[in-house]
């Protein structure tokens, strides 16, 4: 199908489409980009190049968005675990995987530009469980990223009060209760490290929207690639265009009822070893 819009920010070509007509794979997303099936202001492009608010895109999309390039880590009768792919919405992957599932629920989400494992229930009473499960943090997530900089503690905990402001889709941290917000709690380790950039891993205590982003801008290390709470300089540098965040595993605490058989599991995109450079 042939999509047609107007670009309302600033940003990678992929990243505009994406925002547009959320649930296309980064892969099969750059592979059109690569496959000059995307014209910018009339002029077919081959590359990922940057757009501006006010141009016009032309992209000819595939009529269904294939649930392919979607790996599932896990799946049972209550349950489907996925690894979500970048340039995708989580609220995207119901109607993605609903050939080979049928109904599913987020219950649960990551940031559009996050890859990584997201928890999807297959039932109301499963969603309802996994609802109260995670309100009563009974559901542990790890992540991992990489940052600017190096930490000058190898390991730590970030405390911070984060305030939300939706007119502008920015969250602000704040290191006291004084201007409000909500607290927010992550632990961290540093993996890795090469002089300019770490690889750390995350444990968040909490879930707050942007959290784990905006806490290490914060504390001086934000996630490489980040366009909103990024080091620009850093991204134009490593040439990263997108945030190098993953979840990399889920893990279940005692859980009830139904649901019971998933205490004490851990489920694991499988390349948690790997830095995500």
């Amino acid at each position: 199908m042939k999509a047609s819009f107007t670009v309302t920010a600033g940003g990678t070509l992929s990243a505009a489409i994406s925002a547009k007509y959320p649930g296309l794979g980064k892969n099969r997303l750059l592979g059109l980009i690569k496959d000059r099936q995307v014209k910018v202001n009339g002029l077919r492009v081959g590359e990922n190049i940057r757009v501006e608010a006010g141009d016009t895109v032309d992209a000819y999309l595939p009529d269904k968005l294939s649930a392919k390039e979607i790996r599932i880590i896990y799946s049972d009768k209550n349950i489907v675990i996925a690894d979500k792919p970048s340039h995708t919405e989580t609220a995207a992957l119901p109607a993605l995987l609903s050939a080979d599932y049928g109904v599913l629920y987020p219950v649960h989400r990551l940031d559009v530009n996050t890859t990584g494992a997201v928890v999807l229930a297959r039932t109301e009473s499963a969603k309802n469980g996994l609802e109260e499960a995670f309100a009563h943090k009974r559901v542990k997530k790890v992540y991992r990223a990489v940052v600017c900089g190096v930490p000058e503690k190898r390991a730590g905990v970030m405390v911070n009060w984060l305030v939300k402001d939706d007119k502008r889709g920015l969250v602000k941290a704040y290191a006291d209760p004084d201007h409000g917000g909500l607290r927010s709690e992550a632990a961290y380790r540093t993996v890795s490290e090469d002089g300019e950039t770490s690889v750390v891993e995350l444990y968040p205590k909490t879930g707050r929207t942007h959290q784990l982003r905006v806490q290490l801008a914060y504390i001086g290390h934000p996630v490489l690639g980040d366009g909103k709470y990024g080091n620009y300089a850093m991204n134009k540098k490593y040439s990263a265009a997108e945030q190098k965040l993953r979840a990399i595993s889920v893990g279940f605490g005692a859980m009830n009822g139904e649901l019971a058989y998933l205490s004490g599991k851990e489920f694991k995109t499988g390349d948690e070893e790997k830095e995500i450079r």
